[in-house]
């Protein structure tokens, strides 16, 4: 360890296992995302019927612009 932290602080290592943890978590989020949005585009084809598109937003729980915007192949989840 450098000079400025003891080696004796836990602090240090649970920062460590915290950064790493949300490493994994952003990554897991990451892939969710694309899945949903596969689902999404498999589901909603550029015909699909209104009724089905209900029935998406429904299942999903997630509001009618974002399925839109998902059918659409636009990447939301971008924070670029």
């Amino acid at each position: 360890m450098s000079e400025g932290k003891p080696a004796s602080d836990w602090r240090y290592q649970e920062l460590q296992r915290l950064g790493e943890q949300e490493r994994l978590m952003a990554r897991e989020l990451h892939d969710v995302r694309e899945a949903i949005a596969r689902i999404v585009k498999e589901l909603l084809p550029h015909h699909a019927p209104k009724d089905r598109i209900n029935d998406v937003v429904e299942a999903s729980g997630y509001s009618r612009t974002l399925i839109e915007a998902l059918r659409g192949g636009k990447d939301i989840w971008t924070y670029s």
